[in-house]
């Protein structure tokens, strides 16, 4: 079924497909895709929070970023036609990993006017070709979401990825694909009009490996390293002197300086529980000036 056959009422529920993506398939050939979209997801998240400090405005226009369904990108360019667009690219030295950070037409105008002091109502969308100045003013704005996203990727998979090339792609000029199909998720501004986006992208072969790297590493159930961690597992310890069932009435007229009768003989061993549980049984001594117990034996033995 082609959009222009859904019903009015339904094209408005289907969600913004962004240039150079496709809807992804999780019950084919792309399920294996399912961990690494996972992944992806929490980058865009991590990197939608850290992205604040970097763009104040965001604050003054209460407004944020509100990272989209991860979409898979194919290896295609794509047309700068809505305005001009800044790119910066990412790699990682030897491995072929690439990822990629797009601010479009709507997020060059809000970086612009902020900078300049325009109206927080509105954002003027750029055309044609960014000035010289202009260029400079949005890539040092991007090159600090670039680290931003670089660090978040860094936090939640373990990928190195370095800063290698930020452009400008001017209004009716075609972009290159940044490589093989990736993951990519689009970043709007909310809730300003017209959802100016800044898109990131990971390389899916890059993300997979990562991904998979780091569920070899997971200690499992046999790992020398999970015994080691649940040794440092805090286990509550009582010992128990005794106890005594009492009456509602005989409670409620305890006070202070009462005496409380156990049945508990002074020579009667001390029940010691871990995590509730009946364990050892000990006798009560004085140790270095505190109240202790002796372990004389395990319970029950």
């Amino acid at each position: 079924m082609s959009p222009d056959s859904l019903s009015p009422k339904l094209k408005s529920l289907s969600p913004r497909i962004a240039p150079g993506t496709r809807p992804l398939d999780l019950t084919g050939r792309e399920r294996h895709l399912r961990a690494a979209m996972q992944t992806m997801g929490r980058v865009a998240t991590r990197f939608a929070r850290s992205a604040r400090r970097t763009l104040p405005f965001l604050v003054r226009r209460r407004a944020k970023l509100e990272p989209q369904p991860v979409a898979v990108a194919d290896a295609v360019g794509m047309e700068a036609t809505d305005g001009p667009l800044f790119e910066v690219a990412l790699e990682v030295a030897g491995n072929g990993g690439w990822a990629n950070l797009l601010l479009d037409s709507g997020a060059i105008g809000l970086v612009l006017d902020s900078a300049l002091g325009g109206k927080e109502e509105t954002a003027s969308t750029p055309s044609g070709e960014l000035t010289l100045a202009e260029r400079a003013l949005v890539g040092r704005i991007a090159r600090s979401l670039a680290e931003d996203f670089a660090a978040a990727v860094r936090d939640e998979c373990g990928i190195d990825f370095a800063i290698t090339v930020q452009k400008s792609i001017a209004q009716g000029d075609r972009r290159d694909a940044p490589g093989a199909d990736g993951l990519r998720v689009e970043c709007r501004i909310e809730p300003v009009p017209g959802s100016p986006a800044v898109t990131i992208s990971i390389g899916a072969t890059a993300l997979e490996s990562a991904v998979r790297e780091q569920e070899e590493h997971e200690p499992s159930s046999g790992d020398p390293r999970m015994g080691e961690a649940v040794r440092d597992v805090p286990v509550e310890v009582v010992a128990e002197l005794g106890s005594v069932t009492l009456g509602l009435r005989r409670v409620l007229s305890l006070r202070v300086g009462q005496v409380v009768r156990l049945p508990t003989a002074v020579d009667d061993p001390v029940v010691l529980r871990i995590a509730g549980i009946r364990k050892f049984t000990g006798v009560p001594v004085v140790s270095r000036g505190q109240l202790s117990v002796e372990i004389r034996g395990r319970h029950g033995e």
